[in-house]
């Protein structure tokens, strides 16, 4: 009996750090799939995991205090790892309202399902965009293995929540501006080259509007510069996508000491 019981307590943590994973990445946990379909994904892969970790040996921490720490443990560890790539798709939206900011879009927004929050409609173009790149890049299988990798690093009860956690964390968020920068570059560019011509027009032409003129002609060439760049922003999401699987382990190792 006791033997059981220590075996369901193994599968509940593994469910724990599972379904934390599951629900901060934006691809698994996005809120237009069901929780039913959600639910039965935790349990699957944590089904899976099972017996890779129940053959390690693993002992319930006397007190139920402690046995609730390792737990929120567990969760807060699922967390980071789902964070991480969710930051991805942060810089991918913060790309989208930097371009659409510039070419007049800034008023343009719509109601994101996965933060419930309003953004800007390029920046929702370029999130799906982004979606849809991860997926053909197996970016789920990559957070799959990382998930099922932190066990042999990390095991259950072993999470070590260090000072080193907060820096690097720190540094991936930094890290999200610089994305942005990269996808919208050739936009911005292409944006300000506009303004710097409706300048020298309006300069040398007064009696044109250039602001009803140059309205027109920001959103035509963000839209043509959007279109030409998009090869450049696979290659940006397949470069993030390498810089991901790096950044999953090396927080991996972190928590595990």
């Amino acid at each position: 009996m006791e033997y059981w019981l220590n075996q369901f307590h193994v599968l509940v943590l593994i469910l724990l750090r599972v379904s934390a994973v599951l629900i901060a990445a934006p691809i698994f946990g996005h809120r237009s799939y069901l929780s039913r379909g959600k639910v039965g994904l935790a349990l699957m892969v944590s089904l899976i995991a099972f017996p890779i970790v129940a053959d390690r040996g693993f002992e319930v921490p006397e007190g139920i205090f402690a046995y609730v720490f390792m737990m929120v443990n567990e969760v807060i560890m699922g967390l980071i790892l789902g964070f991480i790539v969710l930051l991805v798709f942060v810089g991918v939206q913060f790309a989208g309202q930097l371009a659409g900011l510039q070419m007049g879009f800034g008023i343009v927004n719509v109601i994101d399902p996965q933060s419930s929050n309003q953004i800007s409609i390029l920046g929702q173009f370029l999130n799906i965009l982004a979606i849809l790149i991860l997926l053909s890049l197996n970016g789920h299988h990559l957070i799959l293995n990382g998930l099922l990798h932190s066990f042999d690093v990390v095991p259950l009860g072993g999470v070590t929540l260090a000072e080193a956690v907060m820096d690097k964390l720190m540094a991936l968020c930094a890290g999200v501006f610089v994305v942005a920068v990269k996808i919208t570059a050739p936009i911005l560019v292409a944006l300000f080259l506009v303004s710097v011509a409706m300048g020298i027009l309006a300069r040398t032409v007064p009696q044109m509007n250039v602001f009803i003129v140059g309205f027109p002609v920001q959103i035509g060439v963000g839209l043509i510069a959007l279109s030409l760049s998009l090869p450049l922003f696979y290659l940006v999401m397949e470069r993030v996508v390498r810089v991901l699987e790096r950044d999953l382990v090396a927080v991996i190792r972190i928590l595990g000491g």
